[in-house]
This record gives C-alpha cells, sequence and structure tokens, in this order.
C-alpha cells in the first residue's frame, strides 16, 4: 500500500531562470500544461507559494483579476521577494490572446507586492521570456526544451530518484482494486449499513459509532505495522466514514494525543461544554496561527495510506468522505494541488457534501492552515517547498 505522495525533493541550487523551470515539474511531481504557474521565492532561496490554476479558468476578465489579487496577496503575506509567472501551453500566447491576457493580469497583479518578477511561456518544444524584447538576451524564437532537460539541478534530481509523471491525473489518480477485492469489500459495506439500520435505539446506534471507530482504529495500527487491512475491514470503514460522527472523530484523530476525544466524538457524546471545548483546541491546532502545528508526519502517511485503499475498493458512490478527508490531510499538509484535486474528486461523487464545499471554500480562498499563516505572519520556519539556494 503506497499513498500517491511524493517523496521530500533534496535542496537544489538555482541559478538562474533556466534552472528554475527545470526543476517545476520535480516540484510539481508531474509536467504542467494548459496552466499558468506563479513560482515564489522567499528570503534566503527558499521556495515559497506555488499557484497553478487551469488557463481554461482564467478566460474572464473578473476571473483573472480576482485569482491575480489572490496570489499576489498570498505572495505578499509569504514574504516573496522574487516570482515568476510561467504559461504552459500549446497555444499562441501573442499579444491579445487569453494566455497572454493571463499572464498580463498576474504580473500585474504582482507589480504592487514582489520587488522582482517576470513571466515566461513554455510550449511544446521551446520556451521564451515574454518580458524581454532584447533579442540577444532572449531570441525572438526562444529556447529550446532540451536545454531544460540538461541543468545541474535537473541532475541532481533525477539522481536522487525523482522522475515527473506526464500529467496531474497521472500523479494524484488513486488506482482501483481488483474486482474480487472490491466485491469482497462491497458486500462488508453492505452488512455493516445493516447493522446500523437494525439498531433499535440511541444507545444501539452509538455501540455502532464506536465500533465503527475501533475499525478505524484497527486498520491504522495494522498499516502502521507494514500490513495491509483486509478488504472487510476497508468495506466497514467505507460504510462507517458516511455517518458524520465518525466521519469527525476520524478528523480529530488526525491530530496527535486526541484518540481519547475522538472515540468520544464517535459515540456522539459531544454535548458538555469539557468536550466541546477539547474539540476546539483540536481544531485551532490545525486553523489558528497562533496554536497551530504541523501534521505528524508518519500519522499522516498512516491516514494517507488508509484512506486511499478504502477509496480504491469502496463503490464510487461511498467515496465522497474519504476523499474529503484525504483533501483535508493535504491542506493541512500544504500539498494545495493535491488538497484542490482531492476535494474535486469529492465534490463529483456529492456535490452537496457539506464538508467539501467547506474545504472547497477554503481552497478557491487561498486560506492556508495555519502553521503555514503563522510562518508568513512571524516570518518562522522554512518555505513549504524543496529550498531554491
Amino acid at each position: 500500500m503506497t499513498p500517491t505522495a511524493a517523496p521530500a525533493a533534496p535542496t537544489v541550487q538555482v541559478r538562474d531562470t533556466r534552472d528554475l523551470l527545470s526543476v517545476v515539474p520535480y516540484a510539481l511531481g508531474y509536467r504542467p500544461a494548459e496552466c499558468l504557474l506563479v513560482v515564489c521565492v522567499r528570503p534566503g532561496g527558499d521556495l515559497g507559494l506555488v499557484a497553478r490554476t487551469d488557463l481554461a479558468d482564467l478566460r474572464r476578465p473578473a476571473d483573472r483579476a480576482e485569482v491575480a489579487e489572490l496570489v499576489a496577496t498570498r505572495a505578499a503575506q509569504d514574504g516573496t521577494v522574487s516570482a515568476w509567472v510561467v504559461v504552459y501551453t500549446a497555444d499562441d500566447v501573442g499579444p491579445g490572446t487569453p494566455a497572454r491576457a493571463a499572464a498580463d493580469a498576474f504580473s500585474a497583479a504582482l507589480d504592487a507586492v514582489v520587488p522582482e518578477h517576470e513571466a515566461w511561456v513554455v510550449g511544446p518544444q521551446r520556451y521564451r521570456s515574454l518580458d524581454c524584447t532584447d533579442p540577444v538576451c532572449c531570441p525572438t524564437d526562444g529556447f529550446g526544451l532540451d536545454g531544460l532537460e540538461s541543468t545541474e539541478p535537473g541532475a541532481q534530481l533525477v539522481l536522487s530518484g525523482r522522475a515527473p509523471m506526464p500529467s496531474r491525473d497521472a500523479l494524484y489518480r488513486i488506482p482501483r482494486a481488483d474486482q474480487a477485492q472490491r466485491n469482497l469489500a462491497s458486500r462488508a459495506a453492505r452488512r455493516w449499513d445493516r447493522a446500523r439500520t437494525d439498531a433499535c435505539d440511541a444507545g444501539e446506534e452509538r455501540g455502532w459509532r464506536s465500533r465503527s471507530f475501533d475499525a478505524w482504529t484497527e486498520a491504522t495500527a495494522v498499516v502502521a505495522a507494514g500490513g495491509n487491512p483486509s478488504p472487510a475491514l476497508l468495506g466497514r470503514l467505507a460504510a462507517a466514514l458516511e455517518d458524520r460522527w465518525v466521519r469527525d472523530a476520524v478528523l480529530l484523530w488526525f491530530v496527535p494525543g486526541r484518540a481519547a476525544l475522538a472515540a468520544t466524538v464517535a459515540a456522539g457524546e459531544t454535548t458538555d461544554q469539557e468536550t466541546d471545548a477539547a474539540v476546539g483546541e483540536a481544531i485551532a491546532t490545525v486553523v489558528d496561527p497562533d496554536a497551530a502545528r504541523r501534521p505528524d508526519e508518519e500519522r499522516t502517511r498512516v491516514c494517507v495510506a488508509l484512506l486511499e485503499s478504502v477509496v480504491a475498493h469502496a463503490a464510487r458512490r461511498r467515496t465522497a468522505a474519504p476523499l474529503t478527508l484525504l483533501a483535508f490531510l493535504a491542506w493541512w499538509s500544504g500539498e494545495g494541488a493535491r488538497a484542490s484535486y482531492r476535494c474535486a474528486e469529492a465534490l463529483r461523487v456529492d456535490d452537496a457534501y457539506r464538508l467539501g464545499l467547506l474545504l472547497a471554500a477554503a481552497l478557491d480562498a487561498a486560506v492556508p492552515p495555519g502553521w503555514v499563516r503563522a510562518r508568513s505572519i512571524h516570518g518562522l520556519g522554512e518555505g513549504s517547498g524543496p529550498d531554491l539556494r
């Protein structure tokens, strides 16, 4: 069982734009296409904000202006000292084209907040500057892409075992389990549904929720030990996560030291003020910059691997909850692109899924997790991506 998260990138030395463009696919994990990227660098050379938007979403002037202002605001909050606006497209980027209008909008928004920035376009065969008009410095037809395949930082990343996937879908897609395993999981999910339906009163329903949460802790222990939960256990979890109390308990369990609180929430026993205060404290750990902490790496690894296995084995109609929880973990980890992808997957399953809609709104507004906001406010810590020095 392997989560789709890419391994941590080594520190690489970037000397110029060619070096930077060469490492973008490695930083993203895939080769970008038909999109606009803003790559920001913080003081000291740390890679900061990396924002990606589909060009198709930037065709309307109002949309371009709104997204560009959001990115510029976040770049300023992150202490950006230099930035690159990079358009990846096979289409024309001449004056008046939608792609050029998008690049111009982002450059204009960055003018007021970033001391140094430049715009580039990367096509199927060549790349070139959108700013420089000196043919000696920047040939009119640009430079061959083969030049981006032979840089020193790119070679370092290749030697470290990094290899970008051909597309975003190829990077983020969760492969489906084979049909026999999915059938076993589906039967287990139906049995778990019936167990809840057969509950005669509120006490029995709370018992079902507690057993559901026990299934979660059992499965995480299996994954932490290097094993694979059975299809039956994964099917029970797929059914259990459709219950809001169980899902919220799992979300709380993501926060280290909150296992007992999560078990209380799973049972539906959250009416006393002490428990409510504890829930608020746990949430502050994620969202409040004054109390925020990064997610625990090992705990996150286990949760991502388990939730991806649930998605791989579950019927599609049951995947809104695990996909949203995966989106939340990606957002908390600072992986906004992965979070957006998972959130979109969840809302394609259920376009009215409330937690998914709330998370999508936060992502659309470029709201970072608390630990990222704390870094921006107080100037603490490292950049959110690989170091570029």
